[in-house]
């Protein structure tokens, strides 16, 4: 009958020292204010810093392994030690709006050693209004015969109420000539740049990449560039 006692006793320390919140193994619990950033309408180019504070309201020791965004337009930072129970933290974020015109809607997956929640749902919502916009967005040339000329278009879109104002439209290389070079685009208006392709010097099945960049004054997206691939038969 003792023995049977002394057993039991021991077998209830064990489970109270690695079994019970307060001991080993209990596991971290990251939680957040806010899991939701909704930023007021903002224009094309501009930034909005965003920060998310979280704690650890677990037991064990949190540790944070990534944060990473659903798109390009954002950089995370969060802590690189770990956080004691009750410790507080932020995961900090810049989202860039230039290309993201529109209505946004961006996750930030946030990676810890919750065991409950490894992968936490952040999210970036707003309102981004485009001032212009240059489209297509990029050329794709193929299939171009040797020694060939070929023309093409690219529009310039204007929403605001007032004229945009052109500073200068660059070709990116001596393939590439401008044939139309406007100044400005009328409010609420369009405007069309022609250039045209030279593939005189180009060898077989040759391949070359240029861009046309567009600068403005009076918008906060100063600039685009729109890439372009040539390459011949």
């Amino acid at each position: 009958m003792r023995f049977s006692l002394i057993v039991t006793a021991l077998v209830c320390m064990f489970i109270n020292l690695f079994f019970t919140p307060t001991g080993f193994g209990a596991p971290p619990a990251i939680l957040f204010q806010k899991d939701v950033f909704t930023f007021q309408p903002i224009l094309e180019g501009e930034s909005v810093d965003i920060t998310f504070e979280f704690s650890n309201g677990g037991e064990g020791t949190l540790v944070i392994h990534d944060a990473a965004t659903s798109c390009g337009c954002t950089t995370a930072d969060y802590p690189s030690h770990s956080l004691k129970p009750g410790e507080k933290g932020t995961i900090k974020t810049t989202f860039h709006s230039k290309g993201h015109g529109g209505d946004n809607d961006i996750r930030l997956l946030v990676k810890s050693n919750d065991p409950a929640l490894p992968v936490k749902t952040l999210r970036i919502r707003g309102k981004v209004i485009r001032q212009w916009q240059a489209k297509p967005d990029r050329f794709i040339l193929i299939n171009l015969k040797p020694n060939g000329s070929y023309t093409r278009k690219l529009q310039i879109n204007n929403f605001m109420d007032e004229s945009l104002q052109i500073k200068e439209i660059v070709a990116g290389n001596p393939h590439l000539l401008l044939l139309s070079n406007p100044k400005r685009v009328a409010p609420k208006g369009d405007e069309v740049i022609a250039f045209r392709v030279n593939v005189n010097d180009f060898k077989a099945n040759g391949i070359a990449q240029s861009s046309i960049r567009i600068e403005v004054a009076n918008a906060k997206m100063k600039s685009v560039e729109i890439p372009i691939l040539m390459k011949l038969k």
